[in-house]
């Protein structure tokens, strides 16, 4: 861009300037450039989140596969709805004491997309079940599923990938039953037994077998043993 501090110069000390129709048409072109580049909106960054957020989205767990750029939609859309990021931050780390507390397995942890979504998940109690206070009957187990998984921590069950939440807790109820999950299965192993000795052919036993005796009778368990030579 030419240097025009002298042309300033001379307007701050003189009513009238006099220019070249050369300098004005370069101011001219000048200035519609400079509009011209005003008027390009700015180049957003494919990564570039606010600070705030970018906080929120180191506090909040780890899910495989899950999508920055829809969390932060969900986000935005709550932000300009009145809530404040204060709020989901403190949300965001609450959820994260729970998941480490109750150990959740990755792909059952909340997308962030739907815990920063119109259902607003950020602000529920998540309060591990083992942080609450018992009722003076020991507390119903069975009532959410924040506390079936409490009890199946107890007991050292946890939800297979998948199942539903009704057949973790029959397995639950079943482990109870028994006093504890059921052990494992013993394998008995049964001791070597002697090899048995070989059996005599038949015409051994008739070589052995003496004269007017029967073979039924060598069998009997009352026969008298007989001699042999």
């Amino acid at each position: 861009m030419r240097d025009y501090s002298p042309l300033r110069e001379l307007a701050a000390t003189a009513n009238t300037v006099h220019l070249k129709s050369s300098t004005v048409v370069e101011l001219l072109d000048e200035l519609d450039a400079l509009r011209a580049a005003s008027a390009k909106p700015a180049k957003v960054k494919r990564n570039d989140y606010p600070a705030v957020f970018e906080v929120v989205w180191e506090v909040y767990p780890t899910r495989p596969g899950d999508s920055k750029k829809a969390a932060y939609k969900a986000w935005t859309a709550r932000v300009n709805l009145g809530t404040t990021p204060t709020q989901m931050l403190d949300g965001a780390k609450a959820y994260a004491a729970y998941v480490k507390a109750m150990r959740v397995e990755p792909q059952f942890i909340k997308q962030a997309a739907t815990f920063f979504g119109p259902g607003e998940h950020f602000a529920a109690d998540w309060t591990p079940p083992e942080a609450l206070k018992k009722p003076a009957n020991g507390g119903a187990w069975w009532v959410s599923d924040a506390t079936i998984l409490a009890k199946g921590a107890e007991l050292g069950l946890r939800p297979h990938p998948g199942e539903q939440m009704s057949s973790f807790k029959g397995r639950i109820q079943v482990a109870i039953d028994n006093d504890g999950p059921p052990p494992a299965a013993s394998i008995q192993v049964q001791p070597p037994q002697p090899p048995r000795p070989p059996a005599p052919a038949p015409a051994e036993i008739r070589a052995r077998r003496p004269e007017g005796l029967n073979l039924k009778d060598l069998v009997r368990k009352d026969a008298p043993l007989p001699r042999f030579a």
